[in-house]
């Protein structure tokens, strides 16, 4: 069973398809086409480049106010998760569930305290962006950033709802 052919190899399979000749002459008055050109085999062989994937990060962008508190440590924090401890099959879940909870309570700040891993490379630390960009909970979140050193530093995250 063949399987179809996208877009951009329906025309590469195109232009290499001109360059095929048929084996016997053709009966009648119709003239062989002349063979592509070093330049049309060139340009045969470039294929498109692959397309991009879709960036899944948040605008981290806060207003300058937000932003002025958040570097202060002034953040009036509603809520707060620790994920110490947990692993990720159960850190995911136990955040979705703050985050839509918060939410619903209209609550606008969930510090998220992920830890820091080893040299700055712990699994939860590394996945937090990921879990907050899944679609089941972005519409929830206006935007994210670093805790300040009071909150738990490099360790710990400010999630920012919407209102």
């Amino acid at each position: 069973m063949a399987r179809r052919l996208g877009p951009d190899e329906k025309q590469v399979w195109q232009k290499v398809a001109k360059t095929v000749a048929p084996r016997r002459k053709p009966h009648g008055k119709g003239a062989a086409k002349p063979l592509p050109s070093r330049e049309d085999f060139a340009n045969m062989l470039r294929l498109p480049p692959p397309a991009a994937p879709a960036p899944r990060t948040l605008p981290q962008t806060l207003d300058v106010q937000q932003d002025k508190k958040t570097r202060r440590g002034l953040v009036h924090i509603d809520r707060k998760i620790d994920l110490h401890d947990m692993t990720q099959a159960q850190a995911k879940p136990a955040l979705h569930s703050a985050i839509i909870r918060a939410s619903n309570r209209q609550q606008r700040c969930v510090l998220v305290v992920t830890g820091k891993g080893l040299r700055l490379n712990g699994v939860l630390r590394r996945n937090f962006i990921d879990w907050i960009s899944d679609p089941d909970i972005r519409p929830l979140i206006a935007s994210y950033a670093q805790a300040h050193i009071r909150h738990g530093g490099t360790g710990a995250w400010y999630v920012f709802l919407k209102s």
